[in-house]
């Protein structure tokens, strides 16, 4: 074992010193990551609100590009008229057309085109290209538009624009009556090109490396920024859990690669503004101050090293030199004494050492004296216990079959009281017995012969007895079963007028075997009841103590000295129903045997 102790101690406060270096770093870096990505998240809000604030701004524009007609008095009656001449429809067609190329494209080039819609179409186009709008009355757009005063949204989609494409959004709005504001006499729409909402987006100052979408409540883009390198990001996003229930802020995983992912709605619009920030670019320098630290951990613990490496080995001489003498004293050689020099803790620990041999010694002679004392005072405790439990319940049950007996002789009913006697004699060569164990079969001998003996006195008892052939083997102390009848029968069906039933059953669980023994009696009273489940639920209660139900306590405290207090006595009890009193005993009984009882 020479060295041993060196080596663990070495290794121990190189570990010490590592893992606390280790620690300090990863809690620092975990604190420092966590800070980083609040800030991010923090910061990539406010520009998002910022950003939906410039996109909702813009979009008012462009909805209030839809309320100008009500600002031209002309234009207004131009809408309202319902012209028959053919002059007339032309006026009216160079009315609105001249109104809506001056006032809607000129000044604007985001606006791609603007039409009003009443009972005729009516276009101004800065595109060669324009949308069909011949079936416009069956389209959703211009029913929730004219059905309702709310600005409707039309998803963005692309047009072809020369030799390239072009993103088109477009909005909508019913035109009101200028003498009956609640009667609709058109429909105005403005398609918009997507470049005004780039600008918008461009002026935001958001970080290389980044991902910032813009898209419709069908996933069409209206904007897409994506420097992220991942292709199928928006699909990816869309099925996140996350996304699907509305969160602003959380995780994705694509191509072994973290995202934080930060969603920001307009409130013009169903637009959603996600912004997509790599894990690793962000945590970046969280992750180099973790690298450097890890480094500085490693120096230090070869550092503590080096220098313990002399001082284990000049301190813990004295320990080796008293190793030889503690494993002496380990092989049981008692009486081996350590040498004590010096002042110091290590002639201390030896002075120590050698007084603890000596009351080992000494404790040890005590220890097996008072060992036998006990083992001898709760032997015979628990042998007077029983015994006093079993002569309590014999005079009790003596008393009541005599007396049976007597009342048979007394009516002049010899034969009965001659078998009543033999059936006495039989139960009497059980109660010899009672300090032993018993089969299950011979104990329901013994209540078959009582509740023989008693339908003497009780002509309208009746009872019922499990089939116990199956459980020869199982012992239980004599005269347990018996007296839970007896108590049945004097204190439940005694008193009550009309038949009384005995009904015994027996049945096994997985962890007990459960004996129950139920009456049609009056029942108890619920302060009976509760006192004597009382009596019952303390193992320590003597029959003496008990404020009801002496029998009962008796055999619960029979089966608790025999088996363990886990087992004992239970029952329910209905005022004016009766009693039912189950008997919990463990799956294999004693191991003392008796022969059977006849009667």
């Amino acid at each position: 074992m020479k060295g041993s102790v060196k080596h663990k101690l070495l290794l121990m406060i190189s570990i010490l010193i590592l893992l606390s270096v280790s620690v300090v770093t990863i809690l620092t870096y975990q604190h420092y990551r966590t800070d980083l990505v609040e800030q991010s998240t923090q910061n990539t809000q406010k520009l998002l609100d910022q950003l939906s604030i410039n996109l909702d701004t813009y979009l008012d524009e462009v909805f209030r590009l839809c309320l100008s007609p009500y600002y031209n008095r002309q234009v207004m009656d131009a809408i309202e008229s319902k012209p028959v001449k053919s002059a007339e429809k032309l006026k009216k067609q160079r009315t609105i057309e001249d109104y809506l190329a001056a006032v809607l494209m000129l000044p604007r080039s985001d606006i791609l085109r603007a039409h009003i819609i009443c009972e005729e179409i009516y276009t101004s186009s800065k595109t060669q290209s324009s949308p069909d709008l011949s079936n416009y009355a069956d389209t959703t757009w211009y029913q929730d538009a004219y059905s309702n005063n709310q600005t409707v949204f039309l998803p963005a989609h692309t047009e072809k624009s020369g030799r390239g494409t072009i993103e088109v959004f477009s909005v909508a709005k019913r035109i009101n009556s200028m003498h009956n504001s609640s009667k609709p006499i058109g429909v105005i729409r403005v398609d918009a090109n997507y470049q005004g909402i780039k600008a918008v987006c461009d002026r935001t100052d958001f970080p290389s490396g980044v991902a910032l979408l813009i898209w419709d409540e069908t996933g069409n883009y209206i904007y897409r920024n994506n420097e992220t390198g991942i292709e199928n990001l928006s699909e990816q996003i869309m099925a996140a859990p996350e996304y699907q229930t509305g969160q602003t802020s959380f995780y994705i995983n694509a191509e072994n690669r973290q995202f934080l992912v930060n969603v920001k709605s307009l409130s013009s619009t169903s637009w959603k503004i996600i912004d997509v920030h790599s894990m690793k670019l962000l945590t970046a320098p969280a992750t180099d101050a973790r690298n450097r630290a890890f480094m500085f951990a490693f120096l230090c613990a070869l550092f503590g090293v080096l220098i313990s490496i002399g001082l284990v080995r000049l301190f813990l001489r004295p320990i080796f030199q008293m190793t030889r003498i503690m494993e002496t004293a380990q092989s049981g050689d008692l009486s081996v004494r350590a040498d004590v020099i010096g002042h110091d803790e290590f002639s201390y620990l030896a002075s120590s050492f050698n007084n603890m041999l000596a009351q080992i010694q000494v404790q040890n002679e005590k220890n097996d004296y008072l060992t036998r004392q006990i083992y001898e005072a709760r032997y015979l405790e628990k042998e007077a216990q029983y015994t006093a439990l079993c002569n309590q319940i014999q005079p009790h049950f003596l008393f009541n079959a005599l007396n049976t007996i007597q009342l048979l002789i007394k009516t002049g009913k010899d034969e009965e009281a001659i078998q009543s006697i033999s059936m006495l004699a039989s139960l009497l060569r059980g109660m010899v017995n009672a300090d032993r164990d018993i089969s299950i079969q011979a104990e329901m001998k013994i209540v078959e012969c009582y509740l023989s003996l008693q339908q003497k006195r009780f002509r309208g008892l009746s009872y019922t007895l499990p089939d116990v052939s199956l459980y020869d083997t199982y012992l239980v102390p004599a005269l347990t079963i018996q007296p839970i009848v007896e108590n049945a029968l004097v204190h439940g069906c005694e008193l009550k007028r009309g038949n009384a039933r005995i009904i015994i059953s027996l049945t096994e669980s997985e962890k007990e075997l459960l004996i129950t023994v139920q009456d049609n009696g009056l029942g108890m009273e619920t302060e009976q009841e509760r006192k004597l489940q009382n009596a019952l639920n303390k193992p320590s209660t003597s029959p003496e103590q008990a404020e009801g139900g002496v029998g009962l306590v008796n055999i619960a405290r029979r089966i608790k000295l025999k088996f363990g207090l886990e087992y004992g006595l239970t029952f329910e009890s209905r005022q004016g129903e009766g009693t039912s009193v189950t008997l919990h005993l463990p799956l294999r009984g004693g191991t003392d045997r008796v022969s059977g009882i006849d009667c």
